[in-house]
């Protein structure tokens, strides 16, 4: 045996205990060695009778992918591919052999509980976790977007009649349920090209249409499913609301703040009026 030399089966047990899948090909795309891994990840097989990596990209895409092959710097790409149960990721390290070899080889990973990771930190960047709706924190980062657009919004503030008191009487427990019941209903009410923000303890945001039949649509929606308090029954689910639009006011802020101004004004007179159990104590 040659000294300087490995054995195939070597190589193919090493990169099986590594779980590396390992691809070659040319300049064309055409699959010169592949091992089981590889195989079995990305679905090569030598009895196919094209057996190109450009048969895995749409035609508007292959061009580029030809290019790349052919572009012989030591420049690595990657690239994620999600399939319906994993995610697998391919590392593409360019190879020119001058008059043996020019193409690429292909290091393939399954990156399943890597990209799982991520998606679960990202949502849980991203979303409240009592109620499932998007947090403030990305509301910023929408909200920029619609402003570097010049994009017309509108804000609806909400926020929930007698937390405080069901909280107070009934535990914190029950406080959540109706967190969650307010939740479900406001996402009930909205459009799917809406977003809904759970904003502050027991206030919610709406980023919507500036169109006032929109705006009234929702509200009417939302308002519809309010229950109202009694002596005997008072941990019910109740909010109020107020709406602004980009089109009253400059700033996102001013926004916000004739918004919440009318949510408020609402729920003042909500608790002059039918709200009033909320200010008895329970018999």
């Amino acid at each position: 045996m040659n000294n300087n030399s490995i054995p195939t089966e070597i190589v193919d047990t090493i990169l099986a205990e590594l779980n590396i899948g390992l691809t070659l090909v040319d300049n064309t795309g055409k699959i010169i060695y592949f091992n089981q891994l590889a195989g079995e990840l990305l679905g090569w097989n030598y009895n196919l009778p094209d057996n190109n990596i450009l048969s895995c990209h749409k035609k508007e895409t292959q061009h580029k992918v030809l290019e790349k092959l052919n572009q012989f710097t030591n420049m690595e790409w990657h690239r994620v591919i999600r399939t319906p149960h994993k995610f697998i990721e391919n590392t593409y390290s360019p190879i020119n052999i001058p008059d043996r070899f020019a193409g690429a080889m292909i290091i393939t990973k399954d990156v399943t509980e890597r990209e799982q990771s991520l998606e679960r930190l990202k949502k849980n960047s991203e979303t409240d976790l009592l109620t499932g709706l998007y947090n403030r924190n990305l509301f910023q980062d929408i909200i920029q977007s619609y402003i570097r657009d010049s994009k017309p919004y509108g804000l609806i503030m909400l926020d929930v009649n007698g937390l405080k008191y069901i909280n107070d009487h009934f535990g914190h427990e029950e406080g959540d349920r109706i967190i969650r019941e307010a939740a479900a209903a406001i996402r009930d009410s909205v459009r799917d090209t809406d977003f809904v923000f759970r904003f502050g303890g027991d206030e919610f945001l709406i980023l919507t249409s500036y169109q006032e039949s929109v705006l009234k649509m929702i509200e009417n929606r939302i308002k519809d499913k309010n229950k109202l308090p009694t002596r005997n029954s008072p941990a019910v689910l109740n909010l109020s609301l107020g709406y602004a639009t980009s089109c009253e006011e400059k700033k996102m802020e001013a926004v916000l703040s004739l918004a919440d101004q009318r949510m408020y004004q609402d729920k003042q007179a909500f608790y002059l009026g039918e709200g009033k159990y909320f200010k008895q104590s329970v018999s």
